[in-house]
């Protein structure tokens, strides 16, 4: 098949880049429906994107389309700069994460399960125990999560390079959570501590099956903005560190629930008596 403009831009763009898989995928599907690179048919595709997902992604997305364009224009393969490109306004929602006794319930409630057996062998409680704690207190993402290895734990120190970013990251684990792992890692048949359980789609419904139990809203990418609030209320300033972001803001603007961060926010004296 004719390959498009775009997807022409796109091997262009990624033939000078070492980017994750899942970016490199994001480009792909997005030049091949773009299709031709004209103010017009970029802005008919966001048009028709802004009635399938959110703005968020449909700006992410603008954002794609013009780095494949600039890039073109900066390389010599194209004469034009892009111009009168749709402008995408963010509605974004408050950002809503557990709070510490939530984040208990969904873990105390993991016992129930202790005793059911998955197809892999793996005792289902201790699989959710070993997840909560690990999402928790690593803030690691979920494909992080689920590649994490006996090698990865040093001492106290779980140790890691995000996958995401490339950027190493080093957290400090509870006994309790050692110990979670330590209980999957001795009948883990290939070293991965959560990873032979099952595949991530599974595991996604799996966790929301727990979650409904526990009558909770909400999936398993609450556990790592969960701890970043409770990071955050404890030591301002501190939940980007969490997280391993690079840009200042992202945490604040997307990942904390400042419902939860007010409750702790230093007020003003009162003047009136």
């Amino acid at each position: 098949m004719r390959k498009t403009e775009f997807e022409k831009l796109a091997d262009h763009y990624l033939s000078g880049r070492d980017v994750c898989h899942e970016y490199q995928q994001s480009i792909k599907r997005i030049s091949s429906q773009c299709r031709e690179m004209t103010a017009d048919c970029v802005n008919e595709y966001l048009k028709k994107r802004l009635t399938e997902v959110s703005t968020i992604t449909a700006r992410n997305e603008r954002g794609i389309i013009l780095s494949l364009w600039v890039n073109a224009y900066q390389t010599g393969v194209v004469d034009t700069l892009p111009r009168g490109i749709l402008r995408i306004r963010v509605r974004r929602a408050a950002t809503r994460a557990w709070t510490l006794d939530e984040v208990k319930k969904a873990l105390d409630e993991a016992r129930k399960s202790k005793g059911l057996r998955m197809r892999s062998g793996a005792d289902l409680g201790d699989m959710l125990r070993a997840w909560i704690l690990l999402g928790y207190e690593s803030g690691a993402r979920f494909g992080d999560c689920w590649s994490f290895r006996k090698e990865n734990i040093v001492g106290e120190a779980l140790q890691w390079t995000q996958h995401k970013t490339g950027d190493p990251l080093s957290k400090i684990l509870t006994p309790a959570c050692l110990e979670a792992c330590d209980t999957m890692l001795a009948k883990s048949p290939d070293g991965t501590i959560l990873g032979w359980v099952c595949g991530k789609r599974h595991a996604t419904r799996v966790m929301r099956d727990h979650l409904a139990k526990c009558e909770l809203p909400g999936t398993s990418k609450w556990l790592r903005r969960s701890g970043a609030t409770h990071i955050e209320m404890l030591e301002p300033g501190r939940a980007r560190l969490h997280l391993g972001h690079r840009s200042v803001g992202l945490a604040e603007k997307s990942y904390l629930d400042w419902a939860q961060i007010r409750t702790k926010t230093p007020r003003a004296p009162s003047l009136v008596d």
